[in-house]
């Protein structure tokens, strides 16, 4: 029998590479190595763990549940390395790292992305666009490190750095009879086409909420799966879209109408897994995160 070899960090970082990314193309872009180099990294650290740990489903890679149990302990590791070389190097400012970002509204995160990319160059990022549920799972998960999702309150499971508040705005154009409206009531909702996301978002959620502790019930006109597709279809007089506060943006065929009788808010936060959001560039990332947001 071949003893295999022991595990390394370039073996480490390729499975990693791989399970943040979804492939083995997008792995050796990340790494700026071959891609026939990350496949033997792959199949040399199956050899030292003794188990597959990526399974090929049609065009996707897909993890196994070895994978899976090993993802959390391979990222622990990088990060604390991450740490170590800062401590060396240059006291504690991190000169080079790895961060899988999830995002769920681009307005939201590109004045982070923006002085986190000022401060620290040699940070590589992989963004990964969710809506608000699909983040938190990839986090959960380890498959992104850190995400600005929209909470009502702080997830117990996760820290969650608050950043916020956001509101549920009515969208409509220049042509629906509210554009010149300061505010709406949940009461004058009834009999409006509105244009909503898909289940699953934070921004539908929400909205569902306020009509649920109002009795106000509304029959979604259409379900769309992004929050441009929602302001377009808005823009386009098809119905009443509903969008965030912070996610607005300067559209000027738009109006966003805020809603009366909400009783509660809600907020955006920068959330990772407790064991991680002290170290490397997770920790950059949500001090930035706060900076930023704070004025």
């Amino acid at each position: 029998m071949t003893k295999a070899h022991p595990m390394n960090f370039a073996q480490l970082r390729a499975f990693h590479a791989v399970a943040v990314t979804g492939t083995f193309s997008g792995a050796a872009q990340v790494l700026g190595v071959s891609q026939p180099a990350i496949t033997q990294h792959i199949k040399s650290l199956e050899e030292s763990v003794g188990a597959r740990l990526f399974v090929r489903s049609g065009g996707a890679i897909e993890l196994t549940a070895n994978a899976m149990h090993l993802l959390p302990k391979v990222r622990d590791v990088m990060l604390t390395i991450e740490d170590i070389e800062a401590s060396v190097e240059s006291g504690r400012s991190l000169r080079l790292g790895y961060l899988t970002l999830g995002v769920c509204s681009p307005c939201m995160a590109m004045p982070i992305l923006e002085r986190f990319l000022t401060q620290l160059p040699g940070v590589h990022i992989e963004i990964r666009l969710e809506n608000s549920n699909r983040l938190l799972d990839l986090v959960a998960s380890s498959r992104a490190d850190v995400a600005l999702v929209t909470l009502t309150e702080p997830h117990p499971a996760f820290m969650c750095r608050y950043l916020v508040d956001q509101e549920v705005l009515l969208l409509v154009n220049e042509g629906h009879p509210w554009w010149e409206r300061e505010s709406v009531s949940i009461g004058e909702l009834g009999g409006q086409r509105f244009i909503l996301r898909e289940e699953g978002s934070m921004t539908r959620h929400l909205f569902e909420r306020a009509l649920s502790e109002a009795s106000q019930a509304v029959s979604p006109y259409l379900v769309l799966g992004s929050r441009e597709a929602v302001k377009e279809a808005a823009a386009a007089g098809l119905g009443v879209g509903i969008v965030l506060s912070r996610e607005l943006g300067f559209d000027s065929r738009l109006r966003g109408i805020p809603l009366d009788g909400v009783g509660f808010a809600a907020g955006e936060y920068a959330v990772a897994l407790p064991r991680f959001g002290e170290k490397g560039a997770i920790r950059e990332f949500m001090n930035v995160a706060s900076a930023v947001m704070a004025g």
